[in-house]
């Protein structure tokens, strides 16, 4: 398995899983300990992954509450624009529908963020 081939399928089970550790993934894709921990890195980086570290040990990684690998999210650039049209709303059901918006298609953050 290629590395690009390897990273998604690290997002798919991570998503599927919710909460796995650094050995399970491991163990799962027959790779190190560095590999995997670059791979995430990798993942992290390019926001195709969010998640969040979990102290401990075993080195434990959990999904950001809402994050699933089969949804897409606004881009960064994306966001910004969107939430600059707020000031222009003008009613209540323009304002719903904003907010249903953004609860949709924006990135969950991390409890750290």
């Amino acid at each position: 398995m290629k590395a690009n081939e390897r990273r998604l399928a690290i997002r798919d089970y991570i998503s599927a899983k919710r909460k796995t550790s650094i050995p399970e993934l491991m163990q799962e894709f027959d790779v190190s300990r560095s590999t995997i921990k670059r791979d995430l890195q990798e993942l992290e980086s390019a926001y195709i992954i969010s998640i969040e570290r979990l102290d401990g040990k075993a080195g434990g990684i959990r999904t950001v509450d809402g994050w699933y690998a089969n949804k897409t999210y606004f881009t960064t650039a994306q966001e910004t624009l969107i939430r600059r049209l707020e000031t222009g709303l003008q009613t209540e059901e323009e304002k719903r529908i904003y907010e249903s918006i953004l609860a949709t298609f924006v990135r969950p953050k991390s409890k750290a963020n």
